[in-house]
């Protein structure tokens, strides 16, 4: 089959990629000139009687996946169909897969492992949260971009039922990411992703999945037998608490499992952190796994590492190498960054010293004595939205938006921001204090406002 010079609206410019289901093309949207990427799914692999059921399907998929507006996950923009295929149009990512780093033999350090698997576990446990499972995590839809971050393609995809497809043997999603409940056809939830994203962490260390072989030893591999410890076959100098985390993930039974992204991402970060403790301080650093698995999420859990560490570099320069383990233990009793800042000030003697610390702080944009810009709404709604109450909805769309200049810190500045405001307007002047002149103008664009000159 011919590729189509349009789908839709949009001109087709280049293949992306092919699979069992369709093509990813590369698009142009002439509407708002953008590059988009379009992911077809075509109609005649799917079983005549079935197709209007799998469509419906696959376009409520697509409707939930559109809802999910995180930096860390591609964005759909919108659904569609013609006589031949269902299309879903997505954000069009500049990177690479993770699949096609590991298969050109790529090796991560330790840091880049607990980076790539942070970001996924924050996708998934946003996703999660809004009752969307992913059903089909592995490195072929997990894109790392230029600038270091990572996105997860594909969400809405995944739903649409191997029953309902003609072509016979043909395999929806890999088999060596797949938990043992998708392997054996029973109800799948969120931990089945966790499942998925254990292999991925497994491999990633390991330099190999943790289940080979031909499709049906794969399978029963994944249900039957577990893998050989990550340590005793990764370049890294693993610990056993990593391979118990890693264990814990890749469990049988979802119920032993980790029970959410978080509890996963926080055991993670606890056990590859202690590989840095223990080098420094010569000794050992247990971790109650058993408990993190099913607790509930504590202070610390909520502190993404990308803002921990930049404020533990600010600490360093004052009290040395201890600031890792000050951090670590301010981070568990708190969730306010004002109060990260005065907890960890106590450990700063000096009090020329202490203010500077605190000095750095507004200087990182963490803190909250930021002077606000004055800012306006444009466009053809301004005078009705100019006094317009603050919504949780507009906070939450505001806050993807500041992740994109500000990092996993946004959360926490749009989250005071919104107690202090009372309106739209405030709101926006409040978070974008946070920010540079050129990132200032380029974000107000994008929600609707300008600064007043």
């Amino acid at each position: 089959m011919a590729d189509p010079g349009k789908i839709g609206k949009y001109r087709i410019d280049s293949v992306l990629g092919k699979g069992a289901m369709g093509v990813v093309y590369k698009a142009f949207d002439p509407g708002i000139e953008r590059a988009v990427a379009i992911k077809t799914v075509r109609k005649d692999l799917v079983d005549p009687d079935l197709v209007e059921q799998s469509m419906a399907r696959f376009k409520n998929e697509a409707r939930a996946a559109g809802r999910l507006l995180h930096p860390n996950i591609v964005s759909v923009y919108e659904y569609g169909e013609d006589e031949a295929n269902a299309f879903i149009v997505m954000e069009y990512v500049e990177g690479t897969g993770l699949r096609e780093f590991l298969n050109r033999g790529a090796n991560f350090d330790l840091p880049q492992i607990v980076a790539i698997m942070t970001q996924l576990l924050l996708a998934l446990d946003f996703a999660h949260e809004r009752g969307v499972v992913h059903r089909d995590i592995k490195p072929a839809n997990l894109i790392l971009t230029t600038g270091g971050a990572l996105k997860v393609a594909d969400f809405g995809i995944a739903r649409i039922d191997t029953s309902s497809l003609t072509t016979m043997g043909m395999v929806m999603g890999t088999p060596s990411y797949m938990s043992p409940e998708q392997c054996q056809g029973q109800t799948v939830d969120r931990r089945s992703d966790l499942f998925s994203a254990g292999v991925v962490f497994y491999e990633l260390v390991a330099g190999e999945k943790p289940f080979a072989g031909a499709i049906e030893t794969i399978a029963y591999k994944i249900c039957h037998e577990n893998p050989r410890p990550a340590s005793m076959v990764s370049r890294l100098p693993l610990s056993p608490t990593v391979d118990a985390v890693i264990s814990a993930a890749l469990e049988k039974n979802p119920e032993h499992r980790f029970q959410n992204a978080r509890a996963f991402s926080r055991a993670m970060r606890q056990a590859c952190d202690a590989l840095i403790l223990d080098a420094d301080a010569g000794g050992a650093t247990e971790i109650n796994l058993a408990a993190i698995k099913m607790e509930p999420v504590t202070a610390a859990a909520v502190w993404d590492d990308t803002v921990l560490r930049t404020v533990e570099r600010q600490l360093a320069r004052f009290v040395g190498p201890m600031a890792r383990i000050m951090i670590r233990k301010a981070a568990q009793q708190t969730t306010d960054v004002d109060q990260l800042y005065t907890l960890l000030s106590d450990n700063i003697a000096d009090p020329v010293k202490r203010q500077r610390f605190f000095e750095g702080g507004q200087a990182a944009g963490a803190t909250s004595k930021t002077t606000a810009p004055r800012v306006v709404l444009t466009g053809e709604h301004a005078q009705t939205q100019k006094g317009r109450p603050l919504e949780q909805t507009f906070v939450d769309q505001t806050t993807m938006r500041l992740a994109v200049y500000l990092g996993p810190i946004a959360k926490v500045v749009a989250g005071r921001a919104a107690q202090k405001a009372a309106t739209q307007q405030e709101f926006v002047e409040l978070v974008a204090g946070h920010l540079g002149a050129q990132d200032r103008g380029a974000f107000l664009r994008e929600i609707g406002f300008s600064e007043e000159s």
